[in-house]
């Protein structure tokens, strides 16, 4: 009898694997990957799923299986979205900023779907290739290590449109999920091969202000009543802020350099927020969309449906907006997953990232690794099933930054109750180390209390990656970029340099500004900006 037990469990065991691992089955599940733009993952579970009524993603986590701990692996749109499409961290891609990502004939997880007998397509927000994005954006990161500051972003705000029946505020990223829908209508339901649909928006980034011109970045958080109407304002919480002396100077440099160094009322601050979170149920509608579609053409049945975001948004936590921190707000992404095969109702709390994502696909798919990636699949935690050739996930995630509005490159490791943080060298910037377990808010940077952790922390991060040298390459590279840009632009450079985002406070003492990047590009070493007195 024991040995007909085992013998059954073996048989279940290979049954499931036939779906995913299998590659020539004809039961493959169709996928669809649905990515935001700057979505905080706290909001997918408890208790952040209070503040914002996103029915959508509730169903996800019934009926699927949601990550407590998801991680970008670089908090800034494209190099998190090179992680995402390649399966690597951004130091294996390089991809430092932006403008630097990967090569548009990179080898991406939708590509091996197309070769395995999928029927591909991709549509909305992709942004994982070279050459985008403004050039204030790629100047202000070279130049990082320039010892000045300038504010770089519009001060944040908020603009209420429509009323409270305009439900299409982001009309854009409506568009999109329109096509979406009306393809999963039209072909999706008459493919005879399985398919995967990766759908992208840019909500609920902030949109571009439009008073500050053309150069402008996203500062503004607009929604309508409709949408605000979704938020609990009375759990709209004011976070606390650490004095401005007692900020690492690294934050303080993001803050300066983000427009919110000065002050903000209260009611500023939870407005903020309250837009952020009715920006955030405009888009939990959409992937509403997509679902009803998917269950109107009986296709859910047979659908993997995974939703996450590029990073998420800090909604002034640690008196910053945007992204480009580590703090949670700016890194914690969410990752729910529903469809055949997988758990419902299921909360998995071990700290998994983007690069997940790779495996996670070509697994559902049946489809073979390939060498080099630097995620695990996600099949073994939401299934109950080990893959046969997967390594099992190693239980913490790297995440890292080298763009603008942040001074130094940045590492982290997150695993277990800790979140340890190091820059540049190692060295010349000190660590940060917070105790999510006793400190969700990271207002307490205990590195100096657990010397021994630092150290056990930094010897893990350094056995996956050599941050020291990985920052020197940084370096190297944005001054490089600089002179080209530089030289390029001859007799024009000056007016050029001179109108970017930062041109308020440049036009100010635009020959000093001037003097202190030949004076950086004359130099070898890193160097941390002071703060401004």
């Amino acid at each position: 009898m024991l040995m007909f037990c085992v013998l059954m469990v073996l048989i279940l065991h290979m049954n499931v694997h036939c779906v995913y691992l299998n590659w020539t089955s004809h039961d493959r599940p169709n996928i669809v990957v649905l990515v935001s733009d700057a979505f905080d993952g706290r909001l997918t579970f408890s208790p952040g799923n209070k503040v914002v009524q996103l029915p959508y993603i509730n169903y996800m986590r019934e009926m699927g299986a949601v990550f407590l701990n998801s991680y970008t692996n670089s908090p800034i749109c494209c190099p998190s979205r090179a992680a995402m499409w390649s399966g690597q961290f951004v130091h294996l891609t390089q991809a430092w900023n932006n403008y630097k990502c990967l090569d548009p004939s990179a080898t991406t997880w939708m590509a091996h779907l197309g070769k395995s007998g999928y029927h591909t397509h991709s549509m909305g927000k992709l942004d994982y290739t070279s050459g985008h994005h403004s050039v204030s954006n790629r100047v202000e990161a070279w130049t990082r290590d320039v010892p000045f500051l300038l504010r770089q972003e519009g001060r944040p705000v908020t603009d209420l449109v429509g009323d409270t029946s305009t439900k299409r505020v982001m009309t854009k990223d409506w568009n999109i999920t329109d096509v979406a829908v009306q393809w999963i209508r039209h072909t999706a339901v008459s493919l005879t091969q399985p398919f995967a649909l990766y759908v992208g928006l840019n909500l609920p980034h902030p949109y571009c202000t439009d008073s500050l011109g053309p150069t402008a970045g996203g500062s503004t958080f607009r929604t309508s009543p409709y949408w605000l109407n979704k938020v609990s304002y009375d759990q709209v919480s004011v976070p606390k802020w650490l004095r401005v002396e007692d900020m690492h100077p690294v934050d303080y440099y993001s803050t300066f350099t983000k427009n919110c160094s000065g002050h903000f009322t209260e009611e500023e601050i939870r407005n903020i927020r309250a837009f952020y979170y009715a920006m955030c149920a405009e888009t939990d509608s959409m992937l509403g969309e997509v679902i009803d579609s998917l269950r109107d053409t009986g296709l859910l049945n047979r659908t993997v449906v995974l939703f996450t975001s590029d990073h998420g948004d800090l909604a002034m936590e640690h008196r910053q907006f945007y992204k480009m921190s580590m703090f949670e707000g700016s890194s914690h992404v969410p990752l729910l997953i529903m469809g055949p095969g997988v758990k419902t109702g299921f909360e998995i709390s071990l700290p998994v990232s983007l690069v997940d994502i790779y495996p996670t696909v070509l697994d559902l798919a049946g489809v073979p690794q390939p060498g080099g990636l630097s995620g695990h699949s996600l099949i073994p935690l939401v299934s109950g099933v080990s893959a046969q050739s997967a390594e099992p996930h190693p239980g913490w995630v790297l995440s890292e930054y080298h763009g603008c509005n942040a001074n130094a490159s940045t590492y982290m490791l997150r695993i277990g109750e800790w979140k340890y943080i190091t820059y540049a060298d190692g060295l010349t910037v000190p660590p940060q180390l917070f105790n999510l377990s006793k400190d969700e808010s990271e207002l307490r940077n205990v590195a100096s209390h657990f010397p021994d952790v630092c150290q056990d922390l930094d010897r893990l991060l350094r056995t996956v990656v050599d941050y020291p040298s990985v920052s020197q390459a940084v370096h190297r590279y944005n001054k490089q970029q600089f002179l080209e840009w530089k030289q390029n632009l001859g007799d024009s450079y000056s007016q050029v340099i001179a109108n970017l985002r930062w041109h308020i406070d440049w036009q100010e003492d635009a020959q000093s500004y001037e003097r202190d990047i030949e004076e950086w590009l004359t130099k070898t070493r890193d160097y941390i900006t002071r703060k401004k007195k």
